[in-house]
């Protein structure tokens, strides 16, 4: 048995602390002379996180008192030279500042402390980690930090992986990573999630991958146009948190290249930093991903669904993700997209300038892709394939539902902040947005308490905070049930606009806006107790529309202050050719600046005034008696 040093005295302690200090400064230079070349890395090595390995005394297997159900303290450096050695049943080793290494121990039971892996020693047989904490250090895993080669990076991969499976297998379930700063080959050029996976950073099911703010993972950068940095495949409870995860954005190699099957992905944006996959009961915390040359981050699924929405036999989508507290920053693609997934949180979390750069083409209109923005530019992008075939039919390859957006912020994002492209049961609420959130072929989203301050100048066309877009035709319409409640809105060029079926705007509060609410193609709705009050130096309208056709809608209570119009309407109802009253506005306070603006009505059919109030009166050009006025006053 290896004994522990008998310094007892401070002046020993103090010589102690010296001769540890010369020790590492001495590994250290062996390392800077013969891990890599001088070219291969630009990092302090003095500031590479250092294990609590402090023995210097060695000691030979032979010399411990090694047998069943018996506990060593290593405070030696015990080299195996090389032997591989089957140990008694359930053999524990314990950390006593010491080190084994140059060898292979099978185990049949047993405890090690993790303290005492690295890559000289190999273990096989069964055992467990004597705490089910792991910490990481890269000086103990042939793992170097800094700029290196590819040859070097892709080593890195490897050899934390080898290392993540090795924790895994001895049951532990934290993999602690501290101050570190570490490229990572994992470039891949085919779009597969399984091939994409076996060339990531992979963390699998029941591990918590726990870094800090001074961890950095960093992609090496690469001519390839795929990649996940980290990848959650197919996994059960896992969690990610803290850290640095850095894509190549401004490093990449954009070079026009096909794939390995030949496909042209030319455009580059297919790396992610994490791809969370099939994976049920995920947890990202607190990560900082910054400069993906895609998407920060990817949530899907294994494979595509049936053309009805199920699962296909072996598949997985992912379910109950939850990603919060996290910075999303100057993705070029997107900050995160969501392709297939029932559940998932996003709370806490900020979304910085996605997809800045304008894109370049060359003299014959084509595309010249490089670190400038990719479309779609989003924040948030909610885009699984959903398409209607030549027969009418509706085919779901992928579905996202059940969806939570909170608390989150939302700044600088180029196109905009989320689109909810083709999602369903969708709650995006208290977040700060500075453009807009869009909404697509989607039902059952709710987009209530939060605020829109838009960053661009009010007189700036077709900025909208919230628009809702329909293209079907009537009685085929898959844009229906939103609830859009509750939201402040500022400083937009339009706030709220919307069509689709069976919607309600309640209880919003419009300031300095050019328009308060649109409408289009809309449908049994309600829009009631909106304020809408824009004093501003341009024109400002309240509720508008054009060439539209709204049938069973009811508006009223709120109130409308405008520079301009409160009510301008074009085109409204031409193809209803029955009296039936399709738009009635109902107890609403109709109010502008200037009384040299009217209520307007050019061509607007179907109509009905009931108990409003307004300081200007109702003008009526080139419509039809289709217009009722009931017990309401409008000035003349």
């Amino acid at each position: 048995m290896c004994k522990p040093c008998p310094f007892t005295n401070s002046k020993n302690l103090i010589y102690l602390n010296i001769k540890k200090t010369l020790r590492n400064l001495s590994f250290i230079l062996v390392i800077l002379i013969t891990s890599c070349d001088k070219d291969e890395i630009e990092i302090n090595q003095l500031d590479i996180e250092q294990p609590e390995n402090t023995a210097t005394e060695t000691c030979s297997f032979d010399s411990l008192d090694i047998t069943a159900n018996s506990t060593i303290n290593i405070d030696c450096i015990l080299n195996l030279n090389g032997e591989t050695i089957t140990l008694p049943k359930n053999v524990n080793f314990d950390f006593d500042g010491g080190d084994i290494i140059n060898g292979t121990l099978i185990f049949d039971g047993g405890i090690i402390d993790g303290r005492l892996l690295s890559s000289k020693l190999t273990l096989e047989g069964q055992a467990k980690l004597k705490s089910p904490d792991f910490r990481f250090y890269t000086i103990r895993w042939d793992i170097t930090e800094g700029k290196v080669s590819d040859e070097i990076a892709l080593k890195n991969r490897e050899h934390i992986n080898k290392v993540i499976e090795l924790v895994k297998k001895l049951e532990g379930n934290v993999f602690e990573l501290g101050k570190l700063d570490v490229y990572f080959n994992v470039e891949a050029n085919k779009l597969n999630r399984k091939y994409m996976t076996d060339r990531a950073i992979r963390i699998p099911s029941d591990i918590h991958f726990k870094m800090n703010n001074d961890t950095f993972l960093r992609v090496q950068p690469t001519r390839f146009p795929i990649y996940y940095l980290i990848s959650v495949y197919l996994t059960d409870n896992t969690k990610i948190s803290g850290g640095n995860l850095i894509g190549d954005r401004y490093e990449h190699d954009y070079t026009p290249i096909n794939d390995t099957v030949g496909v042209d992905r030319s455009e580059h944006g297919w790396g992610f930093l994490m791809g969370v996959i099939g994976s049920h009961d995920a947890i990202i915390d607190g990560v900082k991903l910054n400069n993906a040359t895609g998407d920060a981050i990817i949530v899907s699924h294994k494979l595509i669904r049936n053309p009805d929405g199920t699962l296909t036999d072996g598949n997985r989508t992912s379910e109950n993700v939850v990603i919060k507290n996290c910075v999303i920053k100057e993705a070029r693609r997107n900050g995160m997209a969501i392709t297939d997934a029932n559940g998932v949180i996003i709370d806490n979390c900020q979304f910085i300038d996605t997809g800045k750069g304008d894109q370049a083409y060359d003299t014959g209109g084509n595309e010249i892709f490089s670190s400038s923005g990719a479309l779609p530019k989003y924040g948030i992008d909610l885009e699984p394939s959903r398409v209607i075939d030549a027969d009418g039919a509706l085919l779901e390859y992928q579905r996202v539902e059940n969806i939570t957006i909170r608390n989150s912020k939302f700044t600088g994002n180029e196109f905009g902040d989320i689109v909810n492209h083709v999602a369903s049961n969708v709650l995006i609420e208290n977040n700060f947005f500075d453009k807009w959130v869009a909404g697509g072929t989607s039902n059952h989203v709710t987009i209530k308490n939060n605020t829109f301050e838009s960053r661009f100048p009010v007189d700036q066309s077709g900025i909208f905070a919230i628009i809702i877009t329909s293209n079907v035709k009537r009685g085929e319409e898959l844009v229906h049930d939103f609830i859009v409640s509750g939201n402040e809105i500022s400083g937009y060029s339009v706030a709220i606009s919307v069509s689709g079926d069976n919607q309600e705007i309640l209880n919003n509060t419009i300031t300095n806006c050019a328009s308060g609410i649109s409408f289009g193609g809309l449908s049994n709705s309600l829009i009631k107790d909106n304020i809408i009050n824009c004093d501003l130096p341009i024109a400002s309208f309240g509720y508008r529309t054009r060439d539209a056709v709204a049938q069973n809608i009811m508006i009223e209570g709120g109130s409308v202050n405008v520079t301009n119009r409160p009510i301008n309407i074009q085109g409204l109802n031409q193809e209803i050719t029955d009296s039936t009253i399709e738009v009635t506005f109902n107890n609403i306070d109709l109010n502008t600046s200037s009384t040299n603006f009217s209520n307007y009505i050019n061509n607007g059919e179907n109509i009905l005034f009931r108990d409003c109030r307004s300081n200007t009166r109702l003008e009526k050009d080139g419509s039809t008696d289709n217009i009722i006025v009931e017990n309401s006053t409008f000035e003349n």
